[in-house]
């Protein structure tokens, strides 16, 4: 039987997108979202809860989306569900914490579109912006169409060694 890990989100960018580099190299864009729910209690009050859901992109995905994402940004996030363990000298488990590692990210948000009239839509699969650090963003749509080929789902590559988070 097949497993599924799959996390979509679609929530507010809660600060800048910030990029750090892994010791050979690959870079690594932290971001976190944030995302609202509402419900009514027993006593029919409506409450309020935020939840904050940190995200990291990988490589030339992540370098990029580091250049465009900013805090206040709705963005649609599709990715997995990730763990970071954090253990003493002994071995013993200090912390467990939870992260999304993204595959695809689209700026929801028009204004921060400056005016393109596109979405921002990326994933991993896809090639880096262009020099410049503007994205080009007819060539991503482009790579999107093509990827999605006839049958309408996303072509997949192969995981290499820059993909692994350690």
């Amino acid at each position: 039987m097949r497993s599924v890990n799959k996390v979509i989100l679609v929530g507010n960018v809660t600060r800048d997108g910030e990029v750090s580099y892994t010791t050979n190299g690959t870079a690594v864009c932290y971001f976190t979202v944030a995302t609202n729910r509402a419900w009514k209690d027993a006593n029919g009050d409506w409450k309020d809860e935020a939840s904050f859901h940190s995200v990291m992109a990988w490589g030339k995905f992540g370098e990029g989306l580091a250049k465009v994402l900013q805090k206040g940004m709705k963005v649609y996030v599709e990715g997995l569900l990730t763990y970071r363990e954090r253990r003493d000298d002994a071995g013993k488990l200090i912390s467990k914490d939870a992260r999304i590692r993204a595959d695809s990210v689209v700026v929801l948000d028009k204004t921060a579109r400056a005016g393109s009239g596109d979405d921002f839509e990326a994933s991993h699969e896809e090639s880096a912006p262009k020099s410049g650090g503007d994205f080009d963003l007819d060539a991503i749509a482009q790579g999107l169409d093509e990827a999605k080929g006839s049958s309408g789902t996303k072509a997949t590559t192969p995981v290499t060694d820059d993909d692994l988070p350690f």
